[in-house]
């Protein structure tokens, strides 16, 4: 067999020796000589010429070979170096056509620089053809408006070095701007000509690395000053700023802001940054790394010394920003599974219901296991866990390629289907999943098997709700029912509620009266400081009714949403809370600030016209309500809703984040929002004495927050322990169990009296 293979291995060598162009040419030229040679001694002496021109052929026959072969040579040769070159050609387009980079050459002229020539993959990366590139002025005209002077102050550099770098924003065909890096090297002088390549960096901007991990990674805000004459040109900068932007300070002196740095939320300046207004700025450090700022230019008090008549400060808060990004994936993703979480389906399930064709369905199954809490006790929450995971691996195959798997909460899970053509596709999906629950789990300690089987219900959109939280809702009481039915092997599909219970029908016809009868009740829980001093009291909404016994909010408000009074509920809740401010002070009794909870859809003109009234007539009023808004309502909010809150601020009415870490709001909008205080959910609070993550995340969330000026209030504090944690990180104020739970407006103060 060896020598078998030996041969056919030598055969093919053989095959492709003979293959070669030189081979070829030798064979070629060897044959042509053989024919050349018997074919001028077999003619010559036979053609009817004479004696002395024959002689003389027979003569110069040799050379004329010579010159043949010569002429011979020159063709093939040329012919073959064609081929290769050609090759080559084809291999370089092929390699700039799947560059990530562009590459390019570039021509001075008067009026600015003309692209010569540009490589084919920049439709692909920017969108522009090569004949758009090519027209003259399209660099310049697409380069970001605050760029322009920094690129050309850049480009300038040529006349000087022969290499240099500038990032800086390019307009994309589409229309949006992206970040690049231009590598710029000299390739003549006279005329001047640059070759050079773009790169697109804007994940680089972005999404920042995580910090070096010999630097401190605690959140930090470093600051730098400049100061800036009245042509608003730095005439001194500290060492920090220089640390902060990258530059030196020989080359900033006597420059302007505007040259030097990159500002990322304005998009057109006339000729300088404004003044009294926060702009983010990006760009590279003195360590190369990328770094992102707040910069703010202000006037220079007159009493100030020297020539200054400007003041920027530059506040680094890169570190801010990766925190930022840390607590948006603890909020978005599952710890223990890493798949997105309740936050993330609410989001993506909201913008499916937006961007669905009228002619398709959606699904949401949720999936939950029975009795699970049997297994953490039998084996152990460790078991119990890593059996979630190997779960979660087992329902990500199960679930069609493409859908996300969302995981609820410990043994919750959840599936969104989008683009459903017949109900079938849903009861077939189904039993995919339920197949996932039916082959054992294996214990690797001794072969033990674990055996689950799931409850799971779906809705369907558009028959079950029009919207995320009412789909949502439909398909948990489905899951519900399913495990009413005690019939583990089989799964409950919900294509449309049938039957409602009793005591939902009942709460629907109640909530429109509910408003005109005293079953409605307000209770009041104390907010303390860290010294344990009551400094006020937040208001709880309870429905005390007659046959289903004390209801919570989130046990009636759905019926109020549905039957669009929860503006007339906010209106009746705050006249209630103002009404017994008045009979505390009647009373002698301070209570402080009273938070009020409003929902997206209170924060209406109706409440703030209520509001308005109540404080023209006390103006002492505003300064006693504290109105607690969701962070849905700072980031997604109505039309009108941003309007309102402001003219709310502006009556002097304190304003907080409520349930912060449920969902995050943007750095700009803490930034930007009139807010004064932040609520921490009390899920983070619940298990602040036994879980790491948790108490890393309290703490960022209370050093961010308070780098923002703001103030940090705990919810839900049942421990010492827990209130002498938040008390080390720097919490301002809590309510909770540990204290007192919600009382009476009657009794909420006696034990404080006494």
């Amino acid at each position: 067999m060896r020598d078998e293979r030996e041969l056919t291995l030598h055969r093919a060598s053989r095959k492709r020796f003979f293959k070669r162009p030189e081979v070829i040419l030798a064979l070629c030229y060897i044959i042509a000589a053989i024919i050349w040679e018997i074919g001028a001694k077999t003619l010559i002496p036979k053609l009817p010429l004479e004696a002395g021109t024959k002689s003389t052929l027979i003569q110069w026959e040799p050379w004329a070979f010579v010159a043949l072969s010569v002429v011979f040579l020159f063709f093939f040769i040329r012919r073959i170096w064609f081929l290769r070159f050609k090759k080559s050609r084809e291999l370089l387009h092929s390699y700039l056509g799947n560059s990530p980079t562009v590459h390019y050459e570039l021509r001075a002229l008067d009026s600015g620089f003309c692209v010569d020539w540009v490589s084919t993959n920049c439709e692909r990366i920017l969108g522009y053809s090569t004949e758009e590139v090519m027209a003259p002025g399209w660099w310049l005209n697409n380069i970001h408006p605050n760029d322009v002077k920094t690129v050309k102050k850049t480009a300038l550099r040529g006349f000087e070095e022969e290499q240099f770098v500038c990032e800086y924003r390019f307009r994309h065909q589409q229309g949006h701007y992206v970040w690049v890096r231009d590598e710029v090297r000299r390739s003549s002088q006279k005329p001047l000509r640059f070759q050079g390549s773009w790169t697109n960096i804007s994940t680089d901007y972005y999404d920042t690395p995580s910090i070096n991990s010999g630097k401190n990674s605690e959140l930090e805000v470093l600051s730098g000053i400049a100061l800036l004459d009245e042509h608003r040109r730095i005439i001194a900068i500290d060492t920090p700023f220089t640390d902060i932007s990258g530059l030196k300070e020989s080359g900033c002196l006597n420059s302007k802001l505007e040259e030097l740095l990159a500002a990322t939320e304005i998009d057109e300046t006339n000729e300088n940054f404004p003044c009294n207004q926060s702009i983010l700025i990006v760009g590279r450090n003195t360590d190369k790394q990328r770094y992102s700022a707040i910069l703010t230019v202000r006037e220079a008090p007159a009493s100030f010394p020297g020539e200054a008549a400007y003041i920027a400060t530059l506040n680094d808060v890169t570190r801010m920003k990766l925190q930022q990004r840390q607590l948006q994936k603890l909020a978005f993703f599952n710890d223990l599974t890493g798949l997105p979480n309740s936050n993330s389906l609410a989001l993506d399930l909201t913008r499916l219901l937006d961007e669905l064709p009228s002619d398709r369905l959606a699904a949401v199954i949720v999936m939950n296991v029975n009795h699970f809490h049997q297994v953490n006790d039998q084996y152990g929450h460790h078991i119990g866990d890593k059996i979630l995971q190997r779960l979660a691996l087992r329902l990500k195959k199960a679930v069609p390629f493409g859908t996300k798997l969302y995981n609820l909460g410990g043994d919750e899970f959840a599936v969104v289907l989008n683009h459903i053509v017949e109900y079938i596709d849903i009861q077939n999906i189904i039993l995919q999943i339920q197949a996932a629950y039916e082959p054992p789990f294996i214990l690797s300690d001794n072969q033990r098997q674990v055996q689950l089987a799931a409850s799971i219900g779906a809705s369907v959109y558009p028959l079950d709700g029009y919207d995320a939280e009412k789909l949502l809702a439909q398909a948990n009481l489905a899951m519900n029912s399913a495990k009413d039915e005690h019939n583990e092997s089989n799964t409950y599909f919900k294509q449309e509620l049938e039957t409602r219970s009793y005591d939902e029908i009942q709460l629907e016809e109640d909530v429109r009266s509910v408003l005109q009868t005293e079953q409605m009740q307000l209770v009041y829980q104390p907010v303390l400081n860290m010294q344990k001093q009551v400094v006020g009291v937040e208001a709880l909404l309870r429905w005390e009714h007659p046959d289903l016994g004390t209801l919570k909010p989130d046990q009636f408000l759905p019926q109020f949403d549905a039957n669009g009074m929860l503006d007339t509920l906010g209106v009746w809740v705050v006249e209630q809370v103002i009404e017994q401010i008045d009979l505390w002070q009647e009373q002698n009794t301070v209570p402080g600030k009273v938070g009020i909870n409003l929902a997206t859809e209170q924060i209406s003109q109706q409440l703030y016209q209520t509001v308005s009234q109540f404080v023209k007539h006390n103006p002492e009023l505003a300064e006693k309500l504290e109105f607690d808004l969701s962070e849905s309502s700072l980031q997604e909010p109505l039309p009108d809703t941003l309007e309102i809150i402001e003219k709310l601020h502006q009556l002097g009415i304190t304003l907080v984040i409520d349930r912060f870490g449920k969902g995050i709001a943007s750095m700009l909008h803490l930034k930007n929002m009139p807010v004064s205080k932040i609520k921490i959910e009390r899920e983070f609070i619940r298990d602040l004495d036994t879980n790491a993550r948790s108490r890393s995340l309290v703490r960022a969330v209370i050093r961010m927050t308070s780098e923002l000026g703001l103030e940090v209030q705990a919810v839900g504090v049942e421990k010492q322990t827990q209130l002498d944690t938040l008390a080390e990180f720097g919490c301002h104020y809590w309510q909770g169990e540990l204290y007192k739970l919600p009382q009476t407006a009657d009794t909420v103060f006696i034990q404080d009296r006494d």
